[in-house]
């Protein structure tokens, strides 16, 4: 691409404005690319930040990454030296801009629903296919399609924002803050391995940071500072809390080891918060993943740094504290009798290295255990700060020997502990340990227990996870217990040496009282003998006879029955005495151990007072230090100005000037100090290589003696080291074959004692497999019967729908011929109309024709005498002598001029095609040319169509004879004037009385003043109850009224 034309920031800033206004967004980027990209000034400008403001809001909506990372490396060079707020400032506006665009298209994933035509059919065939070939739903592919593009792209800004950040210690607090939002980001949308490839990211950066080449760089990090030290621990503590809610432990454990690593590494000093949220979540995350033996050692940790460091710590938060730690302590399980060997045969030696890495994490110097971890709890008094039901929970269960009564002593303490969120998670392990102190401390009183009443001493658990817990103790713990599931019974065996295995693994049993040690095992084998020896004696005592031994019991009964009473009269008394000797005892207890609390208090106090005074002294001691050092340097500054004249002297690198003292400096000559310099080097350098090659001879031979003596040795140390190899081999070959060889016996051994069970199993196999055949065969009938019934109803309406759509297709069709028919018969109609049109428009022209023919030869013949008339108030006629009506010529001057009277009618064919015109149209009269017309002559042809528009006969009266207007209308109407040119027409009765048309919707009569001027006109020829219509005008033919009206033609 070539060299932008905008170099300037703000041309290029004003061009890429306009190109957005225009929705060119891409030509807008590239112009403020080009521009960062070559930017040839290296300084830092305020147009330069909003130009790369306006240039993030387009690489965001673009999604383009790429161009953000060159152009933000750039802006980072120009601003970190002047100006880092900007970049700051640049890179928040970026992620922000990201999160907000994500959360859009989140939201808009989730509101995304397909158009659904018919809700009635929900599922379409592309959702099916869709559903059975892949498990997504309609929103997740909605997520993968809108979502998981913006998801991407904030991932791979984070990255880049990190890499941007990692070495500069300017920007380490936003560096921080950047991780930060990442792993929130991981968290919300569920991203595990993004958070893994987080993790490992931030772990590389730290290793660099540790490896840099060049650590004293200006703006290089520092490990050892105190404040990047907070930011590292606190960023790894989030980091944490995300892998725990997250579920990923592998990679908390991994942070753990970080944290650790971290702070030996970089020889944190103890900061109290910090180790406390340490300890806080590393408890949580050993209780999470089953480490209850180190989830309780981080509680005992945690507390002791609270009771130490903590100031104004209340007695209610410390004895929260120690609630949780006595609750994690004691609900700890027993441990296995022995490390049980992997696989390979390594002897439990990657089980022993991971306990020492756990206890490593927790800065503990051994492995701990639950002995020990009981033991701090004593030595540190715990029991006596927390409430009364826990002390009593610790007393019963390390302390008290009373299985009988375990579970209603320990009732109420389990009660207290539900009503606390965070005691509650220990109750289920607290079962646990229940159940096996209960065991243990029967096993030392009974020899066998009913399995039901068993059950009744621990009725928190069901029976089948009762059982399950006892076998687990027998195989964890190597107990001499039996479970008779025919008798339904547990039997304790004898304590021998090949079952006493549960007292030898270094007494991590909680108390000793839960112990069988030397004195039980013989108590128990003389409770055996006296047994055995009572029935020996019942066996030598048979000739006795029963009578005697009855009075020998009546004897002693009596003799001893007034002791026996008082016995039991004052056993009373001994109770309430030994209750008081109790109280007293425990009274005394708490008096010695607020005693004891104080001492405590006031040594605490007493310790805080000398670590003050002796803060206090050590400012002091640093003041001294400081002035001190302050006169060293003043004086050495005197020195170094003293020996100045020296420094434009070439003298060798090996001579100290700053070893001079001001003495010395007085009367020293530079010559003597420079030659006696230069032979005390050259004299040392001598010596060294005659020492260095003495050395190397002596060295020389002292190596090759050593070689050859040492062979035969060596040849004589490898022959054994082989032959016992060997022999350990084989030995090691055979054992393994004498075990694989017995482990096969027994198992062949085991087969042939469960073969026997094969038929039994067969045939309950068969049972059920029968009873199922059965209920499917079952089921499957009444699903076909519905399947059937369904589709029957399914068929008959689909049955009716293909009818009532046959019998609206058949419908539809009929109507569309009927259409088609009308049409024709209209377009036949208008053809016919045509024809008739034309030829009567032909046959006018032939009768205008012969008319104008005839007007001709008649003009040319002879004329003859006109009668004389009486002229009328009309100013066209006339009145012959025998009462008929002539016209008169209007250019005549003999009669007098009297208004017209008069209608034109214009076309009708633009405004209804169907309206005959008279415009242009001669009568269909053919015997037009004769010299009178009178009433009683043959009657004219008339077309049919005028019918309805003829003057109708009334001879009932009135003073036209007889001839009036169909219509009716007034008499000022009758008589307007119409047309234009004095061309008018008028219809007359016989009166001479003026009757217009009637001008109604019903009759096809119009006026029309423009068409009536055109000389066009027409007359009427009345004649017996009639009218007929013909032109007159300019060739000079006039109409003739019958009833003794003439014509006069000229």
């Amino acid at each position: 691409m070539p060299p932008s034309q905008y170099h300037k920031p703000e041309t290029a800033l004003t061009k890429a404005r306009e190109l957005i206004k225009c929705d060119k967004k891409s030509n807008a980027l590239e112009i403020l690319y080009e521009v960062m990209r070559v930017r040839r000034a290296k300084q830092w400008q305020k147009v330069l930040e909003e130009l790369m403001m306006l240039f993030v809001e387009l690489c965001v909506e673009l999604r383009k990454n790429v161009h953000f990372r060159k152009a933000i490396y750039q802006y980072k060079n120009m601003s970190v030296m002047e100006n880092t707020v900007s970049l700051e400032q640049v890179i928040r506006y970026y992620l922000d801009q990201i999160k907000s665009r994500t959360e859009e298209a989140q939201e808009v994933s989730k509101s995304a629903i397909m158009d659904i035509e018919d809700l009635d059919i929900l599922e379409t065939p592309e959702s099916l296919m869709l559903n059975a070939v892949s498990k997504e739903g309609t929103q997740d592919r909605s997520a993968r399609t809108i979502l998981m593009p913006w998801l991407k792209f904030l991932w791979d800004s984070y990255r880049l924002v990190l890499d941007l950040l990692r070495s500069n210690s300017k920007l380490e607090k936003l560096y921080h803050e950047v991780a930060h939002d990442a792993y929130n980001f991981c968290l919300k949308y569920g991203r595990k391995t993004e958070f893994k490839k987080l993790c490992e990211l931030i772990r590389q950066h730290t290793q660099k940071v540790q490896n840099q080449l060049q650590p004293n760089a200006p703006n290089a990090i520092n490990l050892n500072n105190p404040e990047t030290q907070t930011l590292h621990l606190e960023t790894r503590l989030r980091q944490l809390d995300c892998a725990m809610e997250l579920d990923m432990y592998n990679e908390a454990f991994k942070t753990v080891e970080d944290i650790w690593s971290f702070m030996m590494i970089s020889r944190i000093h103890a900061i109290p918060s910090l180790m406390t949220n340490y300890y806080s979540k590393a408890a949580e995350l050993f209780r999470r993943c089953g480490c209850h033996l180190y989830h309780a050692a981080a509680l005992h940790k945690l507390y002791t740094l609270y009771r130490d460091q903590k100031k104004n710590l209340t007695r209610e938060e410390l004895s929260d504290l120690g609630s949780r730690v006595l609750c994690a302590t004691v609900s700890i399980p027993f441990p296995n009798a022995k490390v049980n060997a992997d696989k390979f045969l390594l002897s439990g030696e990657y089980t022993v290295m991971k306990q020492k890495t756990l206890a490593a994490l927790l800065g503990l110097i051994q492995v701990p255990s639950r002995q020990s971890l009981i033991r701090d709890l004593v030595r540190h008094k715990i029991h006596t700060i927390v409430p009364s039901d826990l002390s009593k929970l610790y007393q019963v269960l390390e302390a008290d020997f009373q299985p009988l009564k375990l579970w209603e002593l320990v009732q109420p303490a389990l009660d207290f502990m539900s009503n606390f969120p965070d005691l509650q998670v220990y109750i289920t392990q607290l079962h646990d340990v229940i159940v096996a102190k209960t065991l243990l401390q029967l096993s030392q009183v009974y020899q066998s227990l009913n399995f039901e009443e068993f059950v009744k001493l621990c009725p928190f658990m069901e029976p089948i996870r009762l059982e399950r817990s006892v076998i687990e103790l027998i195989h964890n713990l190597e107990l001499p217990i039996r479970v008779n599931h025919l008798q339904q019974a547990i039997f304790f065996d004898k304590f021998t040496d090949l079952g006493i295995s549960q007292c030898e693994y270094g007494g991590q049993l909680v108390s000793q009282s839960t112990h069988v040690n030397d004195p039980d095992k013989l108590s128990r084998q003389l409770t055996m003998f006296a047994q055995v020896m009572q029935q020996v004696t019942d066996i030598l005592e048979v000739g006795q006879s029963l009578a005697s031994c009855r009075r020998a019991l009546v004897h002693d009964y009596r003799k001893n029955e007034q002791a026996l009473r008082n016995e039991l009269l004052n056993r009373r008394c001994l109770i309430e005495a030994r209750k008081e000797e109790i109280e007293t005892y425990q009274s005394k207890r708490d008096q010695y151990y607020s005693i004891v609390e104080a001492r405590r208090q006031a040594e605490q106090e007493r310790l805080l007072k000398a670590e003050e005074t002796n803060l206090a002294n050590e400012a002091i001691q640093r003041e001294l230090m400081k002035t001190q050092d302050e006169k060293a340097r003043l004086k050495l500054r005197m020195a170094r100005t003293s020996l100045k004249m020296f420094l434009d002297l070439k003298i060798d690198a090996k001579l100290d000037l700053r070893e001079l003292t001001e003495e010395q400096l007085e009367n020293f000559d530079a010559d003597k100090l420079i030659n006696k310099q230069k032979q005390e080097v050259k004299k040392k350098r001598k010596e060294l290589a005659e020492k260095a090659k003495t050395m190397a001879k002596k060295l020389d031979y002292y190596t090759r003696a050593c070689r050859i003596e040492e062979i035969p040795l060596l040849q004589a140390n490898i022959e054994p080291e082989a032959i016992e190899s060997r022999e350990l081999f084989e030995q090691s070959t055979r054992e393994i074959e004498e075990h694989s060889k017995a482990e096969h016996a027994r198992q062949l051994k085991e087969r042939n004692r469960l073969i026997r069970m094969k038929p039994d199993v067969q045939r309950l196999v068969a049972q059920l497999k029968e009873a199922r055949d059965n209920r499917y065969k079952a089921k499957l009938a009444e699903w076909e019967a519905l399947c059937d019934q369904t589709r029957s109803e399914r068929l008959a309406e689909r049955r009716a729908k293909q009818e009532a759509e046959a019998e609206a297709h058949r419908r539809a069709t009929e109507e569309a011929i009927e259409r088609e028919k009308q049409k024709q018969r209209e377009l036949a109609a208008e053809a016919e109309r045509e024809k008739r049109e034309q030829e009567a428009k032909e046959a006018a022209e032939r009768e205008a024709a012969q008319r104008e023919e005839e007007s001709k030869a008649w003009i040319r013949g002879e004329v003859k005498k006109e009668e004389p008339v009486t002229v009328s108030a009309f100013s066209r006629y006339r009145q012959s002598e025998g009462g008929g009506m002539a016209f008169r010529d209007l250019r005549r001057d003999d009669t007098p001029k009297q208004p017209d009277f008069g209608r034109s009618w214009g076309s009708k064919r633009d405004r209804n095609p169907h309206t005959v015109s008279f415009d242009n149209t001669p009568s269909y009269r053919n015997d037009h040319p004769q010299d009178t017309w009178s009433r009683s002559g043959p009657r004219k042809t008339v077309p049919p169509e005028f019918d309805s528009f003829l003057y109708e006969d009334d001879s009932g009266g009135g003073s036209g004879g007889g001839w009036t207007h169909v219509g009716s209308r007034k008499e000022s109407e009758r008589t307007k004037p119409l047309g234009r040119g004095g061309a008018s027409v008028g219809v007359f009765n016989r009166g001479f009385k003026s009757s217009d048309a009637d001008t109604d919707n019903s009759t096809p009569w119009r006026r029309e003043g423009p068409k009536a001027a055109t000389g066009n006109s027409h007359a009427f020829e009345m004649r017996g109850g009639g009218i007929m219509k013909k032109p007159f005008g300019s060739s000079g033919i006039s109409s003739r009224f019958s009833g003794g009206l003439s014509e006069d033609r000229k």
